[in-house]
C-alpha cells in the first residue's frame, strides 16, 4: 500500500510540475504577444482587439507584409538548419521525441507572426513551448514511455487552458483532441495540470474571461433554431473544412515556400485595409460581432475577409491556430441566420446566443471538438453550465448532419 501511495503522490507532483510548465509557457507568451502587438501597432493603452480598427491602414499594411516576410524566412530555415519540430500530434501518437529547442523556436514564430498580424490562430504557440519545457526536464525524470507521453499532451493542452482561462473545456480537450482517449487516469492527469496552469497565470495576470457578455436567456424560438441551424451551418463547416484539408502541403525548405507565403500576407495586407478585424488570431472579430449593431454591408465581407485570409494562409504554408479563427468565423454564421430569422420568420432569437452557438459548432467541427467546445464557449464568455443546453441541441443536430454527409460521401465514391 505504501508503495502505491508513493507512487501516487510521485505522479501527481510530476503533474504540478507539467501545469506550472505549461503556466510559464502560457505567461511568456502572453507578455511577448502584448509587447509585439504594442510594437508592431502602437497601441499603448486599451487592447488589440478594441483598438485594431483605430490604427493606421498604412501601419496594418505593413505590420502584416512583415509578419509574412518573418514567416516565410523564419520557418523556412528553422526547416533547413534545425531538424523540423514533430507536432504534437506525431508527439502523442507516432512516439517521436520532443526537440525542445525546435519545438520552442516554433511556437515562438507563431505567436509572433499573429502579434503582427497573420489571421491565424495563436495557441499553437504556448501550447508548442508548453510541450519545449516539459520536454526539456523530462529526460532526467525515470519515467515509462506512456507516463511522459500523457505529460507532454497534459502541458499542450494545460497551456491552452491557461491563455483562455478555461480549466473545464481544458481537461475535455486533453482526452477529446490531444490523447483520443478517455479513462480515469487520463482525466485526472488532465484536470490536475489544467487547474494548475490556469491558477498559475490568473494569479499573475489576473482571472479574466476572454469574452465577456451578460447572462444569456432561452425561449422556444431559441431551442427551434438551434436544431434547425446546427443541420444548415455544419454543411457549409464541414465545407470549408474540407477547403482546408484538400490544399497541398507545402514544404518550407523550398524557395517557391519564400515566394508564396509573404504573397499570401500581402493579400490579407490589402483586405486589412478594409477590415481590420481579420488581423490577429480573431478575437478582435469575435468582440465585433457580439457587441456592435448589426450592419450587414460591413459583418457580412468581413466573415468573408476572414475565411479568404485564413485560407490563403493556410495554403501558402504558413502555421498557425484554428480555434479562434474558426469562433469568429462560426460566430458571424450565427448571427446572420439569426438576424435572417428574425427578420423573415419574425422569430425572436437572441442574437448573442445565436452567436455563441455558431462559435462553437465552428470550432467543434473544424477542431474535431464537439463536447470541448460547448464547454470552451461557456467558459470564455462567462455563462453557467446550464446555457449548454442549446448548445448541445445545435451540436448534435451538427454532427448529425455530418454522419449523413460522410455516408452519402461514401456511398457517392463507391458508385465512382
Amino acid at each position: 500500500m505504501s508503495k502505491k501511495i508513493k507512487e501516487f503522490t510521485k505522479w501527481t507532483v510530476l503533474l504540478v510540475l507539467t501545469g506550472i510548465s505549461a503556466a510559464i509557457a502560457a505567461s511568456l507568451m502572453i507578455f511577448l504577444i502584448e509587447l509585439i502587438q504594442g510594437l508592431s501597432f502602437g497601441i499603448t493603452h486599451g487592447s488589440f482587439d478594441d483598438q485594431i480598427s483605430y490604427v493606421n491602414p498604412i501601419r496594418r499594411f505593413f505590420s502584416v507584409c512583415l509578419s509574412g516576410l518573418l514567416a516565410a524566412f523564419g520557418w523556412h530555415y528553422l526547416s533547413k538548419y534545425l531538424n523540423p519540430s514533430p507536432t504534437i500530434t506525431e508527439i502523442v501518437h507516432k512516439d517521436k521525441e520532443p526537440k525542445p529547442s525546435a519545438n520552442f523556436l516554433h511556437g515562438l514564430l507563431q505567436m509572433a507572426t499573429v502579434s503582427m498580424g497573420s489571421p491565424l490562430g495563436r495557441e499553437g504557440a504556448s501550447r508548442e513551448a508548453a510541450v519545449a519545457i516539459t520536454g526539456s526536464w523530462l529526460p532526467y525524470i525515470k519515467l515509462d514511455k506512456n507516463k511522459s507521453i500523457l505529460l507532454l499532451a497534459c502541458a499542450s493542452g494545460a497551456a491552452l487552458g491557461a491563455v483562455y482561462n478555461a480549466p473545464l473545456a481544458t481537461l475535455i480537450f486533453i482526452m477529446e483532441n490531444v490523447l483520443l482517449s478517455w479513462s480515469w487516469k487520463n482525466a485526472y492527469a488532465a484536470s490536475v495540470t489544467s487547474f494548475i496552469a490556469v491558477g498559475f497565470v490568473n494569479l499573475v495576470f489576473g482571472s479574466e474571461i476572454q469574452y465577456k457578455i451578460q447572462q444569456l436567456e432561452w425561449n422556444t424560438d431559441l431551442f427551434i433554431w438551434s436544431l434547425i441551424s446546427g443541420c444548415l451551418l455544419a454543411i457549409i463547416i464541414y465545407t470549408y473544412k474540407s477547403l482546408l484539408e484538400s490544399s497541398p502541403k507545402k514544404d518550407p525548405k523550398s524557395k517557391n515556400y519564400l515566394i508564396f507565403v509573404p504573397l499570401s500576407f500581402i493579400l490579407v495586407a490589402i483586405l486589412s485595409l478594409y477590415f481590420p478585424e481579420i488581423l490577429g488570431n480573431g478575437k478582435a472579430g469575435l468582440i465585433y460581432y457580439f457587441n456592435q449593431p448589426f450592419s450587414a454591408t460591413y459583418a457580412f465581407p468581413l466573415f468573408l475577409a476572414k475565411a479568404l485570409a485564413v485560407y490563403i494562409t493556410f495554403y501558402a504554408g504558413a502555421y498557425g491556430g484554428r480555434i479562434a479563427p474558426s469562433m469568429m468565423m462560426g460566430g458571424a454564421l450565427g448571427l446572420f441566420t439569426a438576424q435572417l430569422s428574425n427578420m423573415i420568420l419574425h422569430s425572436h432569437i437572441p442574437i448573442q446566443f445565436a452567436i455563441l452557438i455558431g462559435a462553437a459548432l465552428f470550432l467543434a467541427i473544424i477542431n474535431n471538438i464537439p463536447i470541448a467546445a460547448v464547454l470552451f464557449l461557456l467558459e470564455i464568455t462567462g455563462q453557467p453550465l446550464i446555457n449548454g443546453i442549446p448548445v448541445a441541441m445545435a451540436m448534435a443536430s451538427a454532427y448529425l448532419t455530418i454522419y449523413f454527409l460522410k455516408k452519402f460521401a461514401q456511398k457517392k465514391s463507391r458508385k465512382v
